[in-house]
């Protein structure tokens, strides 16, 4: 659904549909809250600077409910916006949510509501009434749209929207041996590699795909007599290869011939080059 102007959307409700609130004008706050740390030092002129420390930010967001003389219904309203918002599962604790507003629909605040305050009214002896919900951001910055893009070879520059440092999820499905893969992110420089350089020089592909077999089924085996290595029970070829068969499972093992263990037939095969 798209939001109005005057919207707002927090953990997927709507202000207008879901909360029955009609939002006001949210001031967003320029920065989040901000701590000098220093430390004084004896017989120092000043103190030792140690730096800024960035915490929460917090959004009021004025809300206004209209019941006209309708004491119900603004009972009713007020009963589920607190159950909404609010929750009293032990399991919702260290959870936060995304709120949108509708004037800045592309831009998402991660937080967590920490007060809803007393309604005030708006006309005396009405029940039009103000509130206003606060929610705090425990990580200050907010997020935009996912971008998405594919790698090329060679340098690979990802520019995204915004003012702050992100860090990107960098996904990497190898299609053919590799010894090595490495990228810069943010003037660092990070690698996989294997363990050891024995490991390094000498990085070949662990494993080769050479037959798939449902061993669940004999669909995909045969019982022609001319098949390599045909297996047989009685004097009848069952099945490719040799082996005993328990017919109430599909359990296999080697077949016991005149005291040795027999895998059946091998065939030469010449391999002629023409090119």
């Amino acid at each position: 659904m798209t939001l109005q102007r005057d919207d707002f959307e927090y953990a997927g409700l709507n202000s207008r549909d879901d909360l029955q609130v009609e939002m006001g004008n949210v001031v967003l706050p320029s920065a989040p809250a901000m701590a000098e740390q220093v430390t004084d030092i004896p017989a120092m002129y000043g103190n030792q600077f140690n730096g800024t420390n960035f915490t929460s930010r917090t959004i009021s967001i004025p809300a206004s409910i209209y019941c006209a003389d309708n004491q119900d219904r603004f009972n009713q309203v007020m009963h589920n916006l607190s159950g909404l918002l609010l929750s009293d599962d032990p399991s919702d604790n260290g959870k936060e949510y995304p709120l949108v507003f509708g004037f800045e629909p592309k831009v998402t605040y991660w937080g967590h509501i920490t007060a809803i305050s007393d309604p005030a009214p708006i006309n005396r002896g009405m029940y039009d009434m103000t509130l206003t919900i606060t929610f705090v951001q425990s990580d200050p910055r907010a997020t935009m749209p996912q971008v998405e893009k594919p790698l090329n070879n060679g340098l690979n520059t990802i520019t995204v929207d915004g003012t702050a440092r992100t860090a990107p999820v960098i996904q990497v499905v190898p299609k053919r041996p590799l010894k090595y893969i490495g990228f810069n992110l943010n003037g660092g420089q990070f690698g996989l590699e294997p363990e050891t350089p024995d490991d390094q020089a000498n990085a070949i592909q662990p494993d080769i795909h050479v037959i798939n077999d449902p061993i669940a089924s004999m669909a995909m085996w045969t019982n022609d007599a001319n098949a390599i290595s045909g297996i047989k029970t009685d004097d009848s070829y069952k099945y490719q290869g040799s082996a005993e068969i328990n017919s109430n499972s599909t359990t296999m093992k080697v077949a016991i011939v005149n005291g040795n263990k027999d895998f059946g037939r091998y065939q030469l095969i010449r391999m002629i080059s023409l090119g």
